[in-house]
């Protein structure tokens, strides 16, 4: 059996075995249509929220307890016409402002030539056509995704490090190998992330951006999982160790391929022998950056699309007037296991959605262009974000 890359081949068809001036005909032509079994797109469903046709904006008021203040009695009636107005809430808002659109170009007559079958013809067709709804969904999904993995909250607790060293005596892995190593490390997780869940319960000002007072639910938190982390943790007898407290429940809710979570780039991740050296070229043997963008950008000859979480080409350039700036990337970071995220804190609003055909006469193509609008992703800083990460 002989296989290759057809466009390879010359000649394009195999001379007959009898009469060598005529050529073997193509027995068939099938299109790949099961390209995109998932995306893990759990995520955005999950904070997506109606952004519909009216307006483009929506609000979020946070506000403060009051104060108690011991009562005087029949002195109290002297200030019976004094005014305690409470502070002024604090307001955030969520907006329809970022456009995209996708678009290709097909056609009946000339491209049908290419064809054997009229089945295969439209099978082709569908599928170029079917490739812009999915990659929508790889949008925003990759969009979503690359946030949660890089954003870090303001809050007095918004990082929360977990105690795994082992290098020195009095390290709470110290001389520990193997699978009681393993066994140790996980319970010392559970066991953080079961205080975490505690003191989330407590009135506490620690969790918010706001530094509000604030208690929470365990049902309103989810737990998003860096894959890294909660494989190796499950090697171990999770029964166990995350029996209690709905621990089980938390590690199974939501889980993201490694690749998602990471760290700004900062002034030390720059120079000779960083990973991006000197002439701010990226350098894969020195860590990895990924994109927060969706970008096409040429390397020493070659054009390369990246998708929000895309590894960049070894030698692409990040800063200031480069390929990448240092916003649009991050760094991947091994050490952050987890965030803990209220339910409601990324409302990711979506506008509305076309699909919209233009029919070219002359040229006897037709142009298919989906446009979508949606607000840039952000978190409510009345609510957790919390990064639960190896010290």
């Amino acid at each position: 059996m002989a296989t290759g890359n057809f466009y390879g081949k010359s000649p394009l068809l195999n001379a007959n075995e009898i009469f060598t001036t005529i050529y073997n005909m193509i027995i068939s032509q099938r299109v790949f249509s099961d390209n995109i079994k998932g995306t893990y797109g759990t995520l955005v469903d999950k904070f997506r929220v109606d952004g519909t046709l009216y307006g483009d904006t929506k609000l979020y008021y946070a506000t403060d307890c009051l104060e108690s203040s011991p009562w005087t009695g029949d002195s109290e009636a002297a200030n019976l016409l004094a005014l305690n107005r409470p502070d002024d809430p604090k307001v955030q808002y969520v907006t329809i402002d970022q456009f995209r659109k996708i678009w290709t170009t097909i056609d009946n007559y000339l491209t049908k030539r290419a064809w054997s079958t009229e089945g295969a013809f439209s099978s082709f067709n569908s599928v170029m056509l079917g490739w812009m709804g999915e990659t929508k969904r790889i949008y925003d999904s990759r969009l979503i995704n690359v946030f949660v993995g890089n954003t870090t909250s303001n809050a007095t607790k918004g990082t929360i490090t977990i105690n795994l060293d082992e290098a020195s005596s009095g390290d709470p892995l110290y001389g520990l190998t193997g699978e009681e190593k393993n066994r140790v490390e996980a319970s010392i997780i559970a066991r953080d992330i079961a205080d975490l869940l505690v003191d989330l319960k407590d009135t506490t000002r620690d969790y918010n951006d706001y530094k509000f007072i604030r208690s929470y639910a365990t049902d309103d938190l989810i737990f998003v999982w860096n894959s890294a982390w909660v494989n190796k943790i499950k090697k171990i007898d999770l029964p166990t160790i995350f029996h209690k407290d709905g621990l089980m429940e938390k590690m199974d809710e939501y889980i993201l391929p490694a690749k998602y979570f990471g760290r700004a780039v900062a002034a030390s991740d720059k120079g000779s022998g960083k990973v991006i050296n000197g002439s701010n070229e990226y350098d894969p043997t020195k860590g990895t950056i990924r994109s927060k963008v969706e970008k096409t950008v040429t390397v020493s000859g070659t054009d390369y699309h990246l998708f929000p979480g895309d590894e960049l080409p070894s030698g692409a350039t990040v800063g200031t007037s480069q390929q990448f700036t240092d916003v649009e990337v991050y760094i991947v970071d091994s050490t952050i296991m987890c965030k803990a995220i209220h339910k409601d804190a990324v409302p990711f609003m979506s506008a509305f959605t076309t699909n919209t055909v233009w029919w070219n006469p002359r040229a006897l193509n037709e142009n298919h262009y989906l446009i979508w609008g949606y607000s840039e992703p952000c978190y409510l800083y009345n609510y957790p974000f919390l990064t639960i990460k190896k010290k």
